[in-house]
C-alpha cells in the first residue's frame, strides 16, 4: 500500500554513486502458465544493468541487488494482475516493494540512476491513497464498505427495524398515522447513518464519500448529511443494498472513483488555462512552471502523460535550465545534463510536498507545452516581489 510518507521516503533518497536501482514490474497475459516471457524478460533487463554496472566500476552491492530482483521477479507469476515496483540501494542498505493495483505501468523496465524512477509511481498515488466510505441504504438498514485502490472490504452496518401495526384501523382509519409513523422512523434511521459518515470523515477513515439507494430515497438520505460529508460526497447510485454483493459493490465504487478523478482532473486543467490566459494563479509552458517551482509558487503540477523534455541542472544550487549551457545561470557552477526532465520536475515537487496530476492526452494542454501548474501565489505580486 502506497502512503504519503513512502512516497516522500523514496523521493527524498539520493544515492552517492548512481547505484539507486528502480524496477517496475507490469504482468501481462502469458501466452502459455509458465510465464516463461516475463522471467525471460527481466533476466535481459537485470543482465543488461550487470554489464552497465560493470563498465563503470560499480561495487557488488548493486549486482546482489540486481540478482534479489531477479530472484523475486522469477516468483512473481502474474502477480494476481497487480503491478509492483522496487527501490533498491544496497550501498545504503536500502530495499522498499510496493504493489499496487493499477496499470500506471506501461511495460516492465529495469533503471539505475543517482534517484529513484518516480513518474509511474506518482501517477498510481492518487488511485492508491485515495480511501472512499461506501454506504448502502433503504429505509432500515446501512452497510457500509472500504474501498483502497480496487480492494473492498465490508465494515460493520447496523439495522434499524421498522414497527409494523397489525392493522390500519376501522376501514383503514388509522393508515395515515402509520405511513407517518414509517416515515418518521426511516428519517431517524437517515440520521443515524449521516452520523456514521461523519463519524468516519472526521476519523481520518476515508477521503471520498459514495452511497448507494434506490433513487426516491436519496432526497431524504442527502438531506440528513453534514455539509462536512456533502464536500466529500463523489455520488449516488442505483443498487439494493439487502442483495448486493461485495463484488458489485467494488465495480460501482471504482467506476464512480474514476469518474470523481477524471472531472476533478478535467476542473484543475480548466483552471489552470483560465488562469494564465488572466494572468494570475496559472502557469503554462516548462520555462515558466520552472520558474514557479524555483520561486516556491507552485500547488499543484500539471504533466502530460507524453510530455517529453531534456535540460541541465547546477551540481551546486540545484537551478534546471532547458538552455544546454555548461555553467549555472544563477551561481556560476558547472552543470550536468538532465535527459528525462519530466522525471526531475516529479522527484523535485514530490519532495517540495506539491501535488503532481499527470494529464491524459488533450489538444488544449499540448498548446500550452504539456505543462502546467496551479499557483498558490505569485511572487511578482507580494510585496516583497514588488520591491525587488
Amino acid at each position: 500500500m502506497i502512503t504519503r510518507e513512502i512516497l516522500r521516503e523514496i523521493a527524498d533518497f539520493q544515492a552517492n554513486n548512481a547505484d539507486a536501482i528502480t524496477f517496475y514490474y507490469q504482468p501481462v497475459t502469458p501466452q502459455d502458465h509458465s510465464h516463461r516471457q516475463e522471467t525471460i524478460l527481466v533476466k535481459d533487463l537485470v543482465k543488461e544493468n550487470m554489464r552497465r554496472s560493470e563498465r563503470s566500476g560499480k561495487n557488488g552491492t548493486v549486482r546482489a541487488d540486481l540478482e534479489r530482483i531477479l530472484t523475486l521477479a522469477e516468483r512473481l507469476h502474474g502477480n494476481q494482475g497487480r503491478a509492483k515496483a522496487i527501490f533498491a540501494c544496497g550501498a545504503q542498505n536500502y530495499w522498499r516493494e510496493i504493489d499496487f493495483p493499477t496499470r500506471a505501468v506501461p511495460f516492465t523496465k529495469l533503471s539505475m540512476n543517482s534517484r529513484f524512477h518516480l513518474a509511474p509511481l506518482s501517477a498510481a498515488l492518487g488511485e492508491s491513497l485515495q480511501k472512499t466510505c461506501v454506504c448502502l441504504v433503504d429505509r432500515s438498514r446501512a452497510r457500509f464498505f472500504l474501498l483502497e485502490g480496487q480492494r473492498i472490504s465490508e465494515a460493520e452496518g447496523f439495522v434499524d427495524e421498522l414497527s409494523r401495526p397489525r392493522t390500519d384501523g376501522f376501514e383503514g382509519y388509522n393508515a395515515g398515522h402509520v405511513e407517518r409513523k414509517l416515515d418518521n422512523e426511516a428519517v431517524s434511521h437517515f440520521k443515524r447513518v449521516a452520523e456514521k459518515l461523519l463519524e468516519r470523515y472526521t476519523g481520518d477513515c476515508c477521503d471520498k464519500v459514495l452511497i448507494g439507494c434506490r433513487d426516491e430515497l436519496w432526497p431524504a438520505i442527502e438531506k440528513q448529511l453534514h455539509p462536512y460529508v456533502k464536500q466529500r460526497l463523489i455520488g449516488q447510485f442505483l443498487i439494493d443494498p439487502a442483495i448486493t454483493s461485495p463484488e458489485e459493490v467494488r465495480q460501482h465504487a471504482v467506476q464512480a472513483v474514476r469518474n470523481s478523478r477524471e472531472l476533478h482532473r478535467a476542473n484543475v486543467l480548466g483552471e489552470v488555462l483560465d488562469e494564465a490566459r488572466a494572468n494570475n494563479r496559472g502557469a503554462l509552458g516548462l520555462r515558466r512552471v520552472l520558474r514557479a517551482m524555483e520561486q516556491g509558487e507552485v500547488q499543484v503540477l500539471l504533466l502530460a502523460s507524453d510530455l517529453a523534455a531534456e535540460g541541465v541542472e547546477c551540481t551546486n544550487c540545484g537551478h534546471i535550465d532547458i538552455r544546454m549551457v555548461h555553467q549555472c545561470a544563477v551561481c556560476g557552477q558547472q552543470t550536468r545534463v538532465i535527459e528525462d526532465l519530466p522525471e526531475t520536475l516529479i522527484g523535485k515537487a514530490l519532495r517540495s510536498g506539491i501535488e503532481v496530476m499527470h494529464i491524459p492526452a488533450s489538444d488544449d494542454f499540448r498548446k500550452a507545452g504539456n505543462i502546467g501548474a496551479l499557483l498558490r501565489f505569485r511572487a511578482d505580486r507580494s510585496v516583497g516581489g514588488k520591491l525587488a
